[in-house]
């Protein structure tokens, strides 16, 4: 303790010391390098690694269907060509028309392929004895395809109508004389209690007499009949049909419908054949003399008739 007062007095003595302050140090600067920024690298995807497909079984085989057959196709049945039967005798014509000649005709049940028809379609072509023909339509039965019926390509032009027969010409008397009889000569009996006409579907005919005037029959005078055209001269008595008796069938069927008939009597011609002159009597009508010495008795036939008494009175 005695050393601690001493160290102590002595300090007392010297006086108030400054007091050391260390030096602060100034501390360098300090360099820090700047390192350059290193280019950013883009990852690249890891590689996918599939995983291993289990193994799948084969699928099961498909069955194969066999083709089905097709049904077989029914073959079609032909419709055999169009052709016609004759239901009656039927005329046979050159052309489409009762006002065309005759060249022939076919009896009942006769058949013949149909080669062609009017326009009008009633009346059908076909090939008889080689040339082409007609016969009206309503005088046959058509079996077959009547559809494949073509309008026929050769159908004749209709025959130009007769010349008028010019009447005889009258010579002129050289000394006074009677005058001449009328034309006139036969007059037709109208409204005659005999006359008649009745249906007969499967003939068309006309019959009367030629008589004088106190009644008695009159024979050796000619009547004619004409249906678009002269057809049939004949003269009564003759052929032993009986006195002042004619008559007519010369369809020798139904007539067609619309037919005009006239009958009147005409100057006879030089001779007369058996069965009357027709157009296919040699020669024709070529030298007869047709100018009606009578009234014409008419008739448009609309359904075939059977005429009767048809009578002409003469002098």
């Amino acid at each position: 303790m005695a050393l601690t007062l001493l160290a102590g007095a002595g300090c007392a003595q010297l006086g108030p010391q400054p007091t050391f302050v260390p030096p602060t140090k100034t501390p360098k600067p300090t360099f820090t390098p700047t390192t350059a920024a290193l280019p950013t690298q883009t990852a690249l995807p890891a590689p996918t690694t599939a995983a291993p497909t289990a193994a799948q079984p084969p699928p099961p085989p498909t069955a194969t269907l066999a083709p089905t057959a097709a049904p077989p196709t029914a073959t079609a049945t032909p419709i055999p060509a169009p052709k016609f039967t004759a239901n009656q005798s039927v005329n046979v014509r050159r052309g489409p028309g009762t006002n065309y000649g005759l060249i022939g005709e076919i009896t009942q049940g006769q058949s013949h392929d149909i080669t062609g028809k009017n326009a009008a379609g009633d009346w059908l072509q076909f090939n008889f004895r080689g040339q082409p023909a007609w016969v009206f339509a309503a005088l046959v039965a058509v079996s077959g395809d009547a559809g494949r019926i073509q309008l026929a390509q050769n159908i004749p032009a209709p025959p130009p109508p007769p010349p008028t027969a010019a009447p005889t010409p009258v010579p002129q008397p050289t000394a006074p004389s009677a005058p001449p009889a009328p034309l006139n000569r036969f007059q037709l009996l109208k409204n005659s209690p005999g006359e008649h006409c009745d249906p007969n579907s499967s003939m068309t005919y006309f019959d009367g007499f030629v008589r004088h005037r106190d009644n008695s029959l009159y024979n050796h005078v000619c009547v004619h009949i004409r249906y678009y055209e002269p057809r049939v001269t004949k003269c009564t008595g003759c052929d032993g049909v009986g006195d002042g008796f004619w008559s007519f069938s010369p369809f020798g069927r139904a007539a067609d419908p619309g037919t005009y008939v006239e009958i009147f009597v005409v100057e006879c011609p030089p001779s007369i054949p058996a069965g009357g002159v027709t157009q296919n009597t040699p020669g024709g009508f070529s030298g007869s003399n047709l100018t009606p010495l009578s009234d014409k008795w008419t008739k448009v036939i609309n359904e075939s008739v059977e005429c009767h008494g048809i009578t002409f009175v003469g002098d």
